[in-house]
């Protein structure tokens, strides 16, 4: 385990992971509560043609990653703020087309093409200093949003139609929220892939769930669980040399179970004392 540390790549890709299960993780419980587990697979895989256009055009992949988050995000509140077109239509369009144009521009790329899989299942040598930079940026702000918005987002993950009688500003929180998840998803695609990234968006929140008496006990609980996954998986990919993406995933899958184990026989030792 000491080994471990001395190496800069593992340093990187153990921080990377912690954050990008932490920041992934305080989302998930807005997610889980607002039945919105379709936006994590298609922010997933609409980055995928965001990666293909900057590997076509030999293009900055982190940057253009970013840039196509935001304008998925900003397509999906402008589409759907109508109410004409549901959500997770608009969702399940944009997946399609990025992922058709993605196949395309990956197609016309002349010569040599990139490994794919480190992009869909994650790679801990991908990761880098940079990497460590943006995501401690993007947790950041994740939390001081939470923090700042704490009150309205409670609101908004219970009853957004309620919320708006009561003055919240359900328009604008909903708008940076998809964009805030859209910049999640594809700054965590080096650790956890295109593929498997919509777990860390919606097991942290089931967990919490299990547990939780209010929306911040369920918080803490989802990031305990997530960042708990995010070390423990990357310890385990580097150990029986596997990539991360699935590792991690495995991991918080195990603590789901044992969680869902715990509840049960709880439920079952209440209703036989009280029944």
């Amino acid at each position: 385990m000491i080994e471990l540390f001395s190496y800069d790549f593992m340093i990187y890709a153990i921080l990377a992971s912690i954050l990008a299960s932490f920041s992934a993780s305080l989302l998930s419980n807005y997610i889980v509560l607002k039945k919105m587990e379709f936006i994590g697979e298609g922010a997933a895989h609409t980055a995928f043609g965001g990666i293909a256009l900057a590997i076509l055009f030999d293009l900055n992949v982190d940057f253009i990653s970013i840039i196509t988050a935001i304008l998925f995000g900003i397509s999906i509140y402008f589409i759907s703020k109508k109410e004409k077109v549901n959500e997770n239509s608009v969702i399940g369009m944009l997946l399609s087309f990025s992922m058709a144009l993605g196949v395309i521009f990956l197609y016309l790329k002349p010569g040599y093409t990139p490994e794919l899989s480190s992009y869909l299942f994650g790679d801990i040598l991908m990761v880098n200093i940079e990497d460590v930079k943006i995501l401690s940026l993007v947790a950041l702000i994740i939390l001081s949003f939470i923090i700042l918005f704490n009150k309205e987002l409670k609101y908004y993950a219970y009853n957004s139609k309620m919320a708006k009688n009561f003055g919240v500003p359900t328009n604008l929180i909903n708008f940076i929220f998809l964009i805030i998840v859209s910049i999640v998803v594809v700054t965590s695609v080096k650790i956890i892939g295109i593929i498997l990234v919509t777990s860390l968006l919606i097991t942290p929140g089931v967990i919490g769930k299990l547990f939780a008496k209010s929306l911040n006990q369920m918080i803490l609980i989802s990031s305990i669980s997530g960042v708990f996954a995010g070390f423990f998986g990357i310890i385990i990919a580097y150990f029986i040399n596997i990539p991360p993406g699935p590792s991690i995933v495995v991991t918080l899958f195990s603590i789901f179970l044992i969680s869902y184990l715990i509840n049960y026989i709880r439920a079952k030792a209440f209703v036989k004392k009280h029944g």
